[in-house]
């Protein structure tokens, strides 16, 4: 393992998020480092980083862009005391204390996509993903994924994507110290969760709606029951996106939300 640029943010003892950080130059996923550790014992709050990844993934196992030297691809071990019906609203409590950490560097462009989407101005800048290891009728560990564009520069986009992504270092033109950003994710997320887990997310709430983007907005929602398009009314104490399709509302748990007009 390479030397550890990271250990001088570890804070507190086992059950604070970023006590211990394993440190990589680069691994396959940190999301498998991180199951792996879990899967030996590790303990709640162990992070792993890594410098590059090379079969970096998103939600819905979708590619991500992992570039060497330049974002933030980190994996987080939790071992949750939620309810197993709270489980989705983990990877929204996590976009909030990312928001809040990426406010600190990009002051009055933050936004939040739901479910999971880091927006800077009208760009995605970064996300989260939330994968369970459960034992028999029983969740054991939550690996926390979160990845974050930070000095990712315009020319390095991949051309297919400079239309929807950005990163911190393109949206404020200032390069970002990633570890004094990942210092503020951690103290954020260590907060928020234990937020979240002593007087549930509907806490969070007021402050998620905060930085989200959709709410007041059009949109379409992909999801295993078909296509609903709706105007977005916020969320609710559950994380559930609310939509007014016109006669009703609706509450959505899952699915891929389109912002009609994101990007014109």
């Amino acid at each position: 393992m390479a030397s550890n640029p990271y250990q001088t943010i570890e804070r507190g003892g086992p059950g604070e998020i970023g006590w211990r950080i394993h440190y990589f130059e680069t691994l396959d996923s940190t999301q498998e480092r991180a199951a792996e550790l879990a899967a030996g014992g590790a303990a709640h709050g162990e992070v792993v980083i890594a410098e590059e990844q090379s079969a970096g993934r998103g939600r819905m196992n979708r590619p991500w862009h992992s570039p060497a030297g330049v974002n933030l691809y980190i994996s987080i071990v939790l071992l949750p005391r939620l309810a197993p019906e709270a489980m989705p609203q983990i990877s929204l409590v996590a976009g909030l204390a990312l928001a809040e950490a990426a406010e600190t560097v990009a002051p009055g462009l933050v936004g939040l996509k739901w479910p999971n989407d880091l927006w800077l101005g009208r760009k995605k800048a970064g996300g989260v993903i939330a994968e369970t290891i459960a034992e028999s009728d029983r969740i054991t560990a939550v690996i926390l994924g979160i990845g974050i564009n930070v000095n990712l520069a315009a020319d390095d986009i991949p051309e297919e994507l400079r239309r929807t992504a950005t990163s911190i270092r393109i949206a404020t033109g200032v390069e970002c110290d990633r570890i004094a950003l990942a210092a503020a994710l951690f103290s954020r997320l260590n907060n928020r969760y234990m937020e979240a887990e002593s007087l549930g997310f509907g806490h969070l709430r007021p402050d998620w709606e905060k930085y989200s983007v959709l709410t007041g907005a059009r949109v379409t929602i992909a999801s295993g029951a078909g296509r609903q398009t709706g105007v977005v009314r916020g969320i609710d104490a559950d994380g559930a996106l609310v939509i007014d399709d016109g006669g009703e509302l609706l509450r959505v748990v899952a699915g891929d939300v389109t912002l009609l007009g994101a990007y014109d």
